[in-house]
């Protein structure tokens, strides 16, 4: 239907989000005298992988086992998939895998006997998917060894494979990698990327930032029973950097669950050259680029009115590999737009930068132009460690 002449076309409706798939409001609980839970309240969206981050004792099995409808919680309410824990516990359970920490195994049976034993108990209606899970887990190759014999990172991966055999919408994981070696950690990590590719919702607890940063959609970070900081790592990353420069949204802050991030710009400020969806300032030649911008010519007339400030994007590094002197691409980076510091660790140029990817782009972009050999881009991956010891005051209950 086509607007009438004169007036705006109408506008097409906005997208709506999905629901949660996991909805905690208001949680509460306590042992005795020790509140464990507070008022804690996040969403995980669908096909999320969602970390529960904390020190030891700040809450978070007591969560997760709420969530498992293991535990009915004081005061709030938690919904899986629209389904109150508490209301209806077996549809909860039919829409859920969840592995506790340590969870044990039968030691005397194989793997396929095990797996076949709990395909029973879940009333799976044909053993076809034993197969599927042994694949999806690489477990085939050793479907007939004793579980016994089995390393600690096989047996968790065997745990893994239980809790997929009614194909539940929803993962729920106990610290799925604690004691693991580290190649084991390698394999449960990109089990549960392809996990989430399956179109799986994750939600993973952990104390172990380094698992998590590289897997992580979302975050929520507990202390002393409290939930101090939930959301996409990104928009945290940015409202902290927005709070640190002074420029936090109206009525909200990084301690809120549902704070949102603030604006890049202030109200009528102009975006600087290179924000998202704005040109790219030009490359200068190699030799000015760690030189001073030339002085600007003074404008003519009245002054200008001056542009509210913006808060910055979060500040980051990046570690750049070269063939030959890595001093020498030092020297090309150090004093560029937006680069902050410039370092040289372990024969690597280390790179601390304000911006996005572009920023990344345009570095190497420079390097290369300027004859450098770059043999490796790796972006900083602690972003999730920055953030932690940032939001929490490293107290315990």
């Amino acid at each position: 239907m086509s607007a009438a002449p004169g007036t705006a076309p109408p506008l097409e409706p906005r997208p709506e989000r999905p629901p949660p798939t996991i909805r905690v409001r208001h949680l509460s609980h306590r042992f005795g005298s020790l509140d464990v839970l507070r008022d804690v309240t996040f969403d995980v969206g669908p096909g999320e992988i969602f970390g529960f981050i904390g020190p030891n004792g700040a809450g978070k099995t007591t969560t997760i086992r709420v969530m498992a409808t293991l535990l009915e919680p004081m005061a709030g309410r938690v919904e899986i998939d629209g389904v109150d824990v508490t209301i209806d516990p077996a549809a909860v359970r039919r829409s859920i895998g969840y592995m506790p920490d340590h969870a044990g195994v039968y030691d005397r049976i194989t793997v396929r006997e095990y797996l076949e034993f709990f395909a029973d108990a879940f009333r799976v209606p044909s053993l076809d998917v034993v197969d599927a899970v042994l694949e999806l887990t690489d477990l085939g190759k050793i479907q007939d060894r004793i579980v016994a014999t089995m390393s600690k990172g096989m047996k968790q991966r065997l745990q893994l494979g239980r809790i997929l055999l009614h194909d539940p919408k929803v993962l729920i994981l106990d610290e799925p990698a604690s004691d693991l070696d580290p190649r084991a950690r390698i394999e449960i990590r990109d089990l549960l990327l392809e996990l989430r590719s399956l179109g799986k919702t994750i939600f993973l607890s952990s104390h172990i930032l380094t698992e998590l940063s590289d897997v992580c959609t979302s975050i929520g970070i507990l202390e002393k029973g409290r939930l101090v900081v939930a959301g996409p790592i990104g928009e945290i990353a940015a409202r902290l950097e927005a709070l640190r420069a002074g420029h936090a949204p109206h009525g909200g802050g990084a301690a809120g669950p549902h704070a949102r991030a603030a604006p890049p710009y202030g109200p009528g400020a102009l975006p600087p050259p290179g924000a998202p969806g704005q040109p790219l300032a030009p490359e200068p030649a190699p030799a000015a680029y760690g030189a001073p911008p030339p002085a600007a010519a003074a404008p003519a007339g009245p002054a200008p009115v001056v542009p509210a400030p913006y808060a910055p994007v979060p500040r980051r590094k990046v570690k750049v590999r070269v063939l030959g002197d890595p001093e020498a691409a030092a020297f090309l980076l150090r004093g560029g737009p937006g680069i902050l510091d410039v370092e040289i660790v372990a024969g690597s140029v280390h790179v601390s930068y304000v911006g996005n990817d572009v920023k990344i782009a345009e570095i190497v972009q420079h390097l290369v132009r300027s004859g450098a050999l770059v043999i490796g881009v790796e972006p900083e991956r602690n972003e999730l460690e920055r953030i932690f010891l940032e939001v929490t005051q490293g107290e315990v209950q």
